[in-house]
């Protein structure tokens, strides 16, 4: 595969990427046409893709599978499909469009966020439902912790092992605790949240092109190492642009994480040190999805037009990446 290999076009704006678990030549991908799409990257040019119910907002694999994944969207429910056999059932249902979708291997259990307010872990044998505060934005999975981003600037962590503990013993979801609740740095709209490979904290972007990186451990002394730094920004006419930060995906190999925005560029970070490490040439239209493969050697970049006028730009592209992603640190 060449350094940046460029998937066929998609009818409408992309939303949403995963990499398999195992096999970094598979990715899935939703979007705004009503479809899920499946990549196999050993050969590009002939994705399989199936049609849903609505526009999809996030997918997930399912576990221990090569064609199976969830999804959810505009339609209001979680649903699994198997691109082999074309099944697609409901795994659970929410009264407004589900914004997130995870799968956990700690919890065995789905867990998906909607603008119910609410967040639904479905496993084999057992649910819970997590009343929340307002409507979610986004989420992300440590190995310990659950971080959902909400509106009003709210994020709520869980641990992992309380969820764990809720879903075996068959408990309300408003008897479980939260482990910390807290008012994000950003003073504007969280657009993405992804946690740190290490496990110490997670990453917050904003739509008025921001970044704050958070830490786990409350004590005064760990939490005055937190910073937040500007991204995504030009000046045009002698005029300062600020642009969404809409992609984020860290690199589960070296610690480090990728931007992307509005402005079409992708940029690599090193939380350590505190510095950017590179950015990469302009994409056609704005970025608004990142993913690492697993290994962390390949790049999923969603880019789409935002201009309502024109016909859009829509699509995919995988980057080798290399050690473009190691940080001045080394490492996690």
């Amino acid at each position: 595969m060449s350094q940046e290999l460029v998937l066929p076009p998609y009818a409408d704006s992309v939303s949403s990427l995963a990499f398999h678990p195992t096999d970094s030549n598979l990715l899935i991908t939703g979007s705004w046409d009503a479809r899920v799409h499946l990549h196999d990257l050993t050969n590009p040019s002939t994705p399989k893709s199936l049609p849903t119910q609505g526009a999809i907002l996030d997918v997930a694999w399912a576990p221990q599978s090569m064609t199976k994944i969830y999804y959810g969207g505009l339609a209001g429910q979680v649903r699994s499909v198997d691109f082999e056999t074309g099944l697609d059932e409901v795994v659970s249902s929410h009264e407004q469009p589900v914004k997130c979708v995870e799968y956990s291997d700690q919890l065995n259990a789905v867990i998906s966020a909607s603008w119910d307010k609410t967040v639904h872990l479905t496993s084999p044998t057992a649910s819970l439902v997590l009343p929340v505060a307002e409507k979610v934005y986004c989420l992300a999975l440590s190995p310990t912790k659950l971080v959902i981003a909400m509106a009003g600037r709210l994020v709520w962590i869980y641990e992992l092992k309380t969820l764990k503990d809720a879903l075996e013993k068959g408990s309300k979801g408003e008897e479980v605790e939260v482990w910390q609740k807290r008012e994000s740095s950003l003073k504007f709209m969280t657009r993405a949240v992804k946690c740190m490979p290490n496990d110490e904290g997670y990453v917050t972007t904003s739509i008025e092109g921001r970044v704050a990186v958070e830490l786990f451990d409350p004590s005064p002394s760990v939490q005055a190492k937190k910073y937040a730094f500007k991204c995504h920004r030009q000046v045009i006419d002698g005029v300062d642009t600020v642009y969404p930060v809409q992609g984020l995906a860290f690199n589960p190999l070296y610690g480090t994480f990728v931007t992307g925005g509005g402005d079409a560029t992708v940029s690599i970070w090193d939380p350590v040190a505190k510095k950017r490490l590179r950015q990469w040439p302009k994409y056609n239209a704005a970025v608004v999805a990142l993913e690492f493969s697993k290994d962390g050697k390949r790049l999923a970049v969603g880019y789409s037009s935002e201009d309502a006028v024109e016909p859009g730009v829509y699509g995919v592209n995988v980057r080798e990446v290399g050690d473009d992603a190691k940080g001045k640190s080394g490492g996690k």
